[in-house]
């Protein structure tokens, strides 16, 4: 994915090219899901293949079946409903194969359009936490998301 200052604009800040190996090894091992690790999925388009963006799930808390979620779409590919798709399906695979109760979603508030994506998937707004990350010496405020899976719409 090109452009990934954009991409990670209200995610994170970017990271050295060795902790990004060091990541994509790690999720390279066997997956399992309490162990809290993120399973990322890469979403491809169906009419070419090309891979657009990356979609993840990890166990919060096995005991209360509560998972976190987030994803990344190239900014090309951003407003085409690959998000929104890509988050429905692993939502909907999550409750099938581990019968979730709730997720989880994370973003900046002034990251309209990741929160549109949450709340179009049934995500609702549970809470704003106030200055819950730094990108770039800037702190920032995080909508807290949750999805019920019992109240799915």
């Amino acid at each position: 994915m090109k452009n990934a200052e954009g991409v990670n604009q209200h995610i994170r800040n970017i990271e050295s090219e060795s902790d990004i190996v060091s990541k994509f090894e790690q999720r390279k091992a066997v997956w399992l899901f309490e162990s809290g690790d993120w399973l990322t999925l890469v979403i491809e388009r169906i009419d070419n293949s090309q891979a657009v963006g990356l979609i993840g799930f990890r166990c919060d808390d096995a005991q209360l079946r509560r998972a976190e979620v987030g994803y990344l779409i190239a900014p090309e590919q951003q407003g085409l409903g690959f998000a929104s798709e890509s988050l429905r399906a692993v939502t909907d695979w999550g409750a099938l194969q581990f019968s979730m109760h709730k997720y989880i979603g994370l973003c900046a508030q002034e990251n309209i359009a990741s929160r549109n994506v949450l709340e179009k998937v049934g995500f609702v707004l549970e809470g704003v936490l106030k200055q819950n990350n730094c990108i770039d010496g800037k702190w920032t405020d995080d909508c807290y998301m949750g999805l019920l899976t019992a109240q799915r719409t």
